[in-house]
């Protein structure tokens, strides 16, 4: 299901940091069989894609996105060694307001790429890789978030990376090298502290709502 003739064919840039940005990294005929078949996610932010229904065309990417030759061709091109390490992926279908400010991830992360999935002509909030945490300040061009367009970048205390602010179906599969098997489980426990808050407050501004 990867093209890793797109990601060999894909230069890697030092601007403002190790990067890579591409297109072509899945098949045009699966398009329609990916899109069917995405996690069925009602909620905004990047969520576990276990936790919801989803079809077997998804399921094989997700199997393909965790495999040691996607983290070794990943690897190869930022100069991060990958390959071994485990991997924590999540899913995004809806975008917030408040999703996406310029940030540089933890240092339990490696490395992450995020494979674009929406369709072709899609628009606002398109990541840019920034030389500081001013989303309008110098960076590169606004990345394509089309179907099969693609990213990968290392965890660097200067990778800074955004996008402006966006409300609206934005489909992307992301994933994350972690450090250790510790660090997946800290992430692990984090995401479900934040889905039980998330929970729990939809559940008391329902009640709220009832009661006006």
């Amino acid at each position: 299901m990867l093209r890793y003739d797109s990601i060999a064919a894909t230069p890697a840039a030092d601007y403002p940091f190790r990067n890579i940005i591409g297109s072509e990294i899945l098949p045009p005929d699966l398009e329609d069989e990916i899109a069917r078949d995405f996690p069925e996610i009602n909620k905004t932010g990047f969520m576990r894609p276990e936790d919801f229904p989803m079809g077997p065309a998804f399921r094989k990417l997700l199997e393909e996105v965790r495999s040691a030759a996607f983290a070794r061709a990943i690897g190869e091109k930022l100069g991060v060694e990958l390959e071994g390490k485990p991997s924590w992926v999540t899913v995004r279908k809806w975008s917030a307001l408040k999703d996406g400010r310029p940030h540089t991830d933890g240092a339990d992360k490696l490395a992450s790429a995020l494979i674009y999935l929406n369709r072709e002509g899609s628009s606002g909030g398109n990541l840019r890789f920034l030389e500081g945490p001013d989303q309008d300040g110098p960076g590169t061009a606004e990345v394509n978030p089309g179907y099969g367009h693609f990213i990968a970048f290392p965890r660097l205390d200067n990778s800074w990376h955004g996008h402006t602010p966006f409300e609206g179906e934005r489909r992307v599969v992301q994933i994350a090298w972690l450090v250790s098997e510790d660090a997946v489980a800290r992430k692990a426990k984090r995401h479900g502290i934040t889905e039980f808050l998330k929970k729990l407050f939809s559940s008391t501004k329902h009640k709220q709502n009832e009661t006006m």
